[in-house]
């Protein structure tokens, strides 16, 4: 028998209604949001779920989504394969740098 699936509810920020006005990371104190490229963005593994940023967005992008540990898993993989590539620019930069 097949275990069932584990859901946890994270916000999660709807990009066509965001202006990136900032709101959201000046309410949220885990520190969970930050705006990048004009648009909010949730760092699910410190969202702790406690609905202020759904609450104080002005236009409504940010709601409450279940995700799996499955789901929580494969972002921590590819943030291990974003530092990973980020490693590789820095051994770039440097052998551009003793060019």
């Amino acid at each position: 028998m097949q275990q069932p699936l584990l859901l946890i509810w994270k916000a999660c920020v709807d990009e066509n209604l965001c202006v990136g006005c900032g709101k959201c990371t000046e309410v949220c104190w885990a520190g969970a949001i930050r705006v990048l490229d004009k648009k909010a963005v949730i760092d699910v593994n410190r969202c702790i779920c406690c609905t202020i940023c759904m609450r104080t967005c002005p236009r409504g992008a940010i709601r409450m989504i279940p995700y799996s540990f499955q789901t929580l898993q494969r972002e921590d993989v590819i943030k291990a394969q974003l530092k990973e590539i980020g490693a590789q620019l820095g051994e770039m930069e440097r052998s551009i740098g003793k060019l």
